[in-house]
């Protein structure tokens, strides 16, 4: 059997071309994400729960400064799996910035979540577009997920705005951000929408977001911004602070995995996930915007796991366009 087992693994790697995965059992599994507060951590927390109900794993939520941060953790072992954001996840597997070196043993297991992602100001601010934040204090750089800077810097140059037309504030974090505005430290910050943090801050000091402006084409943002897009996002009772539906951005994350994962332990949590997914989009508002037969979709900026394939191909939801996009990913991290 264990020959058998280590055969099966050499073929799943063969198959998809990438190596580096662990064939060792899980004995407990960590989670990386954000701080406490945002919703990396609300659904890694969730994610925590469900594994240790299902694979008998003692499973915990790990919070750190941001995703940017425990990236290398992942792909080193140092913690089992990760919430990252798909721009993140791309630029590790490839090495470019911020990561020095290409994260060859960090794999997608499945999308988790579709971001949306705005300018946030608040209610009472005369801030009505993204063109009236010239001259504004505005946050550009956010320490912990250095891929978001690029992001904001593309939301702005929808409405015209270069990084030197504003007061540029820096953050530690996307928490932070939302401090920072309702301080009054910052005139506006990008926010996910759907943070706890945000609806808090909403019922605060009232908060709205900004719609983008006129020059947002996807192309726009795939030049600058890697992984995100224009997105509309509907007036819903979770975003109270969205009056009507709106043009503002959005972007995947993914729950990835590092080292510790094995092919065996990768197929094991896919089939978890999938199968409770509509019970976890119960318990977890964020997750509602991703169906259940797409948390694998083809436009990864990652390589997925091997062992996350081999269920995705038995569970009927791995297509060709998959193992194309799959095929490009692994030829971009090699």
């Amino acid at each position: 059997m264990k020959i058998l087992k280590i055969a099966t693994l050499g073929l799943a790697m063969a198959a998809v071309g990438h190596v580096g995965v662990a064939d060792a059992k899980l004995k407990r599994i960590t989670i990386g994400s954000n701080k406490q507060g945002s919703v990396f951590f609300l659904l890694a927390s969730g994610f925590a729960k469900t594994f240790q109900k299902e694979l008998k794993i003692r499973s915990t939520a790990q919070p750190h400064a941001g995703s940017s941060v425990y990236i290398p953790l992942i792909n080193n072992g140092e913690i089992t799996m990760g919430l990252n954001n798909g721009m993140d996840s791309g630029a590790a597997a490839r090495g470019q910035k911020p990561f020095g070196k290409k994260m060859q043993n960090f794999y997608g297991i499945a999308r988790v979540w579709i971001l949306p992602y705005a300018m946030m100001v608040k209610a009472d601010s005369p801030i009505k577009r993204i063109e009236d934040l010239k001259g504004k204090r505005v946050v550009i750089d956010v320490k912990s997920v250095v891929s978001l800077a690029n992001l904001n810097k593309a939301i702005l140059a929808t409405g015209g705005v270069m990084p030197g037309d504003v007061t540029a504030v820096n953050s530690a974090g996307v928490v932070q951000n939302i401090n920072l505005v309702v301080e009054g430290r910052a005139d506006a910050a990008t926010v996910a929408a759907g943070m706890p943090a945000v609806r808090k801050a909403h019922a605060t000091v009232g908060v709205r977001m900004l719609s983008l402006g006129p020059n947002n084409s996807a192309d726009m943002f795939a030049e600058m911004a890697p992984g995100s897009r224009p997105f509309v996002q509907k007036a819903l009772k979770r975003y109270p602070f969205i009056k009507k539906d709106q043009l503002i951005t959005a972007f995947d994350a993914y729950l990835n995995s590092g080292k510790a994962v094995s092919s065996d332990d990768a197929y094991k949590v896919a089939k978890v996930l999938h199968a409770k997914w509509k019970d976890l989009q119960k318990a977890y508002g964020p997750l509602r915007g991703v169906g259940q037969n797409k948390i694998a979709p083809p436009t990864v900026s990652h390589p997925y796991h091997p062992g996350a394939i081999k269920y995705y191909k038995e569970a009927g939801i791995w297509s060709a366009a998959n193992e194309k996009a799959n095929q490009v990913a692994i030829a971009a991290a090699k």
